[in-house]
């Protein structure tokens, strides 16, 4: 992982210079009649200007105001969506935290009998939106949208929330020429550590200047800094992608350090993963929250009364916890209340439930501690943060034998985590500091596939198909046999695997996540696995088993393929074929191999006594494979999908 954390952040580094700002030019006809994007000729929508303006004033507290403006260029009908406008702010528990938002504006530009229109927002087209408990918004659509319009909006979004300022993307869903990002940081008093990252390079400058601030008598020096990108292509979509929020150049500042007068001493709050840590431990979820035992020790009681091995404990505290509570869907770092209110009531958020496990485990005298980690969804924490984080689960030892718990799903087992929180790495939060942990899985999940069939003189195949599933293959498969009847595995099998005809469905182990998952069912098809012309039967060796298409079809790739864990996809089939006919051609024997293992295809193929055997599996042996290596990746899989796609021929005999 060292590694490829040092190629990626190769690939994440950033150009640093001078770059002039630009204002917002008027809109001229030229602009009006442009029919495409000079950058892509493909693009719908163009973002031709967008700035956003951080400030700083300070009344009874510190605010900053998010000044944001933003010029669109439609191309076509498919660009519309861009005139669909949503502003997000943030409201909290209480007042103090709550977010308002002010001073928006919006123009359609057009063209009318070689003049230049506009058409204005109205406030009554503005409407409120609640999207969460903590969470609101302003949405409106602007009027009069058709080609070749120019649409701008801007908006003012006044901020309590000064520890994390808005993230700026440069880059859009559609091709992007000017993008502005600006700060005025009252630098005597507010200090931000800033993080950048993305694949294409953004340019930054800054200044020191003596300035007034808006609640200041005197002068203040003013640290004014703009990263401004330009020119560039809209976000592709690329198969084997988590997040690309991970991989798309932005920026975003995290306070480090404050004081609230000019002869205090600078209070730190995030500078180093120590300061994360520390601040994080003191916290009444970690700190208080963990040593507290008394609402479950009858219940740990009970459940431990014949146990006396650790690994027992542990197995059995994790399962009472795992059926006991329900995960709400939240991914926290923080418990949402006390911990014996939430037992109590039996649902909770992430840290709520793997909090409650952690304080468990130590009272079983278990060595057990929380780790802070970011789920996919979330991005990855490249550098010392606290928002970085939003996701909890245990860390166990057991004398040098560690085992990872995730009690919010009630399919994961020690060691076998969501794939939410497989994001590369989190941090173990101890009494004496903070430690490191590699997430990504260094062991192949796998799944088996074994097909006993007979083609008949009808050229029908029928069969039986067993299917094996173990790690995460067997907590993904979990789940989508979850409180399915046997109707919904049906039409989920026909559609998976394209076979018309599927009966006889079973599965076993479904709860008991210590074994495999086995799923069984019965098949008959037809067309789909025989191709009849003139004399000779062509059958397809894998029956409905082959990929149906390679994921990587794309000439370049942009970002690294993130397939989450190392694989291993196994494949045993027989095929009994009718008396009458003989094998005219049996497809050879091949093994192919990636970059010295990273990826790996054993095909083999053999005929007795009319029973033909065939062993294909697949490997995948590295879990992140970067952009550079990506065409002997491709190449790998269209080797792939033309030896599975190649045909048995059939004579009579």
């Amino acid at each position: 992982m060292k590694l490829i954390f040092a190629s990626l952040f190769t690939l994440l580094a950033f150009n640093f210079g001078y770059s002039q700002s630009q204002e917002l030019e008027d809109i001229t006809l030229e602009m009006l009649r442009e029919t495409q994007s000079p950058s892509d000729s493909s693009a719908v929508a163009e973002v031709l200007y967008e700035k956003g303006k951080i400030s700083f004033s300070i009344m009874n507290s510190w605010e900053y105001q998010f000044e944001v403006i933003r010029r669109i260029k439609i191309y076509s009908q498919e660009g519309y969506n861009q005139a669909n406008v949503q502003i997000q702010y943030y409201i909290g528990d209480k007042n103090a935290d709550k977010e308002s938002v002010s001073k928006i504006d919006g123009y359609v530009y057009y063209e009318e009998d070689g003049e230049i229109e506009r058409e204005k927002l109205r406030n009554r087209d503005i409407f409120d939106v609640d999207l969460s408990e903590k969470w609101e918004a302003k949405k409106f659509t602007l009027p009069k949208i058709q080609d070749g319009v120019i649409i701008e909006y801007s908006y003012t979004i006044n901020s309590p929330n000064i520890f994390n300022l808005p993230k700026w993307v440069f880059q859009n869903t559609i091709p992007t020429r000017y993008s502005e990002y600006a700060t005025r940081i009252p630098g005597e008093y507010l200090a931000y550590s800033i993080k950048t990252k993305g694949y294409y390079p953004f340019e930054t400058f800054s200044d020191i200047k003596e300035s007034s601030l808006a609640g200041f008598r005197a002068r203040t020096s003013i640290k004014e800094s703009k990263h401004i990108g330009t020119n560039l292509p809209k976000i592709e979509n690329e198969s084997f992608v988590n997040n690309v929020s991970n991989y798309l150049p932005s920026i975003s500042y995290e306070l480090s350090s404050y004081k609230t007068g000019q002869h205090e001493a600078n209070k730190s709050v995030s500078k180093t993963w120590d300061d994360v840590a520390k601040t994080l431990s003191d916290t009444d979820t970690y700190k208080k929250e963990i040593s507290r035992s008394n609402y479950f020790e009858n219940d740990l009681k009970a459940i431990l009364k014949d146990k006396t091995l650790p690994k027992d404990k542990m197995n059995t505290i994790f399962n009472f916890v795992k059926d006991k509570m329900t995960w709400n869907d939240e991914e926290r770092r923080y418990t949402s209340d006390q911990l014996d209110k939430v037992y109590e009531e039996g649902i909770g958020n992430s840290a709520d439930i793997n909090v409650m496990l952690v304080a468990m485990l130590r009272e079983a005298n278990l060595d057990a501690n929380p780790v802070l980690s970011s789920t996919i969804s979330n991005g990855i924490p490249f550098f010392p943060t606290i928002s970085g984080f939003n996701y909890v689960f245990a860390h166990v030892n057991i004398n040098g034998e560690i085992y990872l718990l995730d009690a919010t799903d009630e399919y994961t087992s020690p060691n076998i985590l969501p794939k939410r929180a497989l994001n590369w790495t989190g941090t173990i939060l101890k009494s004496d500091g903070f430690q490191p942990l590699d997430l990504v899985p260094s062991t192949r999940s796998t799944k088996k596939f074994q097909v006993q069939a007979e083609l008949t003189l009808k050229g029908e195949v029928n069969g039986m198909c067993r299917i094996i599933s173990l790690d995460q293959y067997g907590l993904e498969s979990r789940r989508s046999l979850n409180n399915k009847s046997n109707d919904e595995l049906k039409l989920k099998y026909e559609s998976a695997y394209s076979v018309n005809k599927i009966e006889e469905i079973s599965n076993s182990n479904l709860k008991d996540t210590s074994k495999p998952l086995l799923e069984g069912f019965n098949f008959s098809g037809k067309e789909q696995f025989v191709e009849e012309i003139g004399d000779k039967l062509y059958l397809s060796p894998m029956l409905f088993l082959k990929s149906k298409e390679n994921p990587f079809k794309e000439e370049e790739r942009v970002y690294p393929i993130d397939f989450t864990f190392p694989r291993n996809v196994e494949h045993f089939i027989t095929i009994k074929i009718p008396e009458g006919y003989q094998v005219d051609y049996l497809p050879e024997k091949a093994i192919l191999k990636l970059g010295g293992g990273v990826a790996q295809l054993i095909y083999l193929i053999e005929e007795y006594n009319n029973i033909i055997s065939v062993k294909v599996n697949h490997e995948i042996n590295a879990s992140l494979i970067l952009p550079q290596d990506y065409n002997l990746l491709r190449e790998f899989y269209i080797s792939l999908m033309n030896k599975e796609n190649e045909k048995i021929v059939l004579v009579k005999s």
